[in-house]
């Protein structure tokens, strides 16, 4: 048996193929550094200038007094265990949703260990969960994550981290203490104490 074997002769590439490819990988490297860019520097500074504007409208809400809805809040904070459901804080939001801007509509649902908010703003939709504890005596969110194309856009982690910052400063500045903070089905448990 004999075996008989072809010639194969490689054909050149052409200098056409060549430069296709160098423009596909290109192409692909650009995109993946916009998608970087994106994740890593534009996004982490679009969530924290939204939630440093929120802390403004929320400090200064134009009425005559100039006090702002959060300063209000903290000094509205009765000593002792306040519990607060659902229903009020949905019902609060509602009352202030002007001041909520960029955001559309909030619902917040109480759930054991944690809390939901069903989100719209930018045009889209997105729910919000995170934990709340007490760290060194401040306030903080535990795992805060934003589902939904919103959660594209936002980073919910950066967007609250003006918000607590400011929430606690206040609670410093007017001499009060969180000592505890839990959430229940529908209902949120603050205990507060003067220093």
């Amino acid at each position: 048996m004999t075996r008989r074997y072809r010639s194969v002769q490689r054909q050149p590439r052409s200098r056409r193929g060549i430069a296709c490819l160098g423009w596909i990988t290109a192409l692909i490297w650009v995109l993946v550094a916009l998608v970087a860019a994106y994740l890593f520097v534009l996004r982490p500074s679009l969530s924290r200038t939204v939630g440093e504007q929120a802390v403004q409208r929320l400090n200064i809400d134009g009425t005559q007094s100039g006090a702002g809805v959060l300063p209000t809040l903290v000094t509205a904070l009765p000593s002792g265990e306040v519990r607060i459901s659902e229903q009020e804080i949905n019902a609060y939001l509602l009352a202030h949703a002007g001041l909520l801007a960029p955001i559309d509509q909030a619902t917040v649902r109480l759930v054991s260990g944690g809390l939901e908010v069903d989100i719209r703003a930018f045009g889209l939709d997105g729910t919000a969960r995170m934990g709340v504890a007490l760290q060194n005596g401040r306030v903080i969110a535990l795992n805060p994550r934003l589902d939904g194309p919103l959660g594209r856009l936002v980073s919910l982690g950066d967007l609250l981290a003006p918000i607590e910052q400011r929430l606690n400063e206040l609670l410093e500045a007017q001499g009060r203490r969180i000592t505890d903070l839990r959430i229940e089905p529908g209902e949120l448990i603050v205990t507060v104490t003067d220093t």
